[in-house]
């Protein structure tokens, strides 16, 4: 614990609940004891592990890196989440991907978080003109786990990756990252999010002329689960584009939860940015809470955001059900054709079969409990 840390997040106020991000989950409710003012001193690093999906060698021109979070110089933050990160995060790991490095096949990435508190930040730097797909698998039996990651995308650069959350079903996540996008690269990202009773995601992104960056979650609520996700993306500077797509199906008395913020700074002509947040409640207990924002200060853009909630389609049901397929049966095979609809933007048929199979599987998990 790095007291100099422990210090600036001790003097930072409390977000208040008109906070934009801070809406509908207050920080007590996600510290790891709710004492906002106690430090846990307890904390274990979670485990990252780096291979190739297709089982051969981690090919040069890609390194993992470990070092002490004390050794890190960080610049000072207003935000409470990602000080309290700093002050007990115990390891920062740094991936780093060289220029001009061109992937046959996936890089899998494994975090591993256990014990009571655990907590890592992760780096990811890709070199300008590579081009490189990732799978992200994030579980483990931790009570509590603060995950953040940071990247940065070099000019030219094509970054795609899924991640699968997939952490206890008692776990409280909070995650957090920042993603900088330099000229003309591309990012796209989906992320399948299944684990955790409560989950606080605070996901934040900054795109340069001629880059792309595409957000695609999937999130699926059982029992009283909490998924509750803040996205923002500014556009500095125009000719540029984003595209946020969020789909929830909840069930028995999950709650559901997506604010956005676009922001197109003044000047930023020629930005174009979408956001689509759609829920699908499957039961009278479930709740969502979708509300999508712009803030747009240029004039020649293209600016749209939309968000939309009802129950499974009866038609659809009816359907399935005259082909032979008990309820919950048919219910899960809609469920999976609308959380899976979410990443079709990927543009990666391994990608999404990856994520398929994943979603598929923890149906099949669910159908049984």
């Amino acid at each position: 614990m790095m007291t100099t840390e422990v210090e600036k997040y001790r003097s930072l106020p409390i977000p208040s609940r008109s906070i934009h991000s801070w809406r509908y989950t207050p920080w007590r409710k996600v510290h790891p004891t709710g004492d906002v003012n106690e430090i846990p001193t307890d904390v274990v690093p979670a485990s990252v592990s780096i291979s190739m999906f297709d089982g051969t060698d981690v090919p040069e021109g890609i390194s993992l890196k470990c070092s002490d979070s004390s050794e890190q110089e960080w610049q000072d933050s207003a935000d409470i989440a990602e000080a309290f990160h700093r002050a007990i995060c115990p390891e920062y790991w740094r991936i780093t991907i060289d220029e001009g490095l061109v992937l046959s096949s996936p890089l899998l990435i494994e975090v591993k978080a256990g014990g009571h508190v655990a907590a890592t930040h992760v780096s990811v730097e890709v070199g300008a003109f590579a081009e490189v797909e990732a799978l992200w698998s994030i579980n483990g039996e931790a009570s509590w786990f603060g995950f953040r990651r940071s990247g940065e995308i070099a000019t030219g650069a094509h970054y795609r990756e899924a991640m699968e959350q997939a952490l206890s079903s008692s776990t409280i996540l909070l995650r957090g990252e920042h993603w900088a996008l330099a000229k003309d690269a591309n990012m796209f990202c989906g992320l399948l999010s299944l684990g955790g009773s409560l989950v606080r995601s605070d996901l934040r992104s900054n795109i340069e002329q001629g880059s792309s960056i595409k957000k695609m979650i999937a999130s699926h609520g059982k029992g009283e689960r909490v998924d509750d996700n803040h996205l923002e993306v500014e556009h500095p500077v125009g000719n540029n584009n984003s595209e946020v797509v969020l789909h929830s199906a909840c069930d028995d008395k999950s709650r559901s939860i997506s604010t956005g913020m676009l922001k197109i700074a003044k000047g930023a002509d020629g930005s174009d940015a979408s956001q689509i947040f759609r829920n699908l409640l499957l039961s009278s207990g479930a709740k969502a809470e979708s509300i999508p924002e712009l803030e747009v200060l240029a004039d020649d853009v293209s600016a749209a955001h939309g968000a939309a909630s009802a129950p499974i389609d009866p038609e659809q049901m009816f359907y399935l059900q005259s082909r032979g397929l008990e309820l919950q049966e048919a219910e899960h095979l809609v469920v999976e054709g609308f959380l899976i609809d979410a990443m079709q933007g990927l543009d990666s048929s391994i990608i999404i079969d990856w994520l398929r199979t994943r979603l598929t599987i923890h149906l099949d998990c669910a159908l049984l409990d």
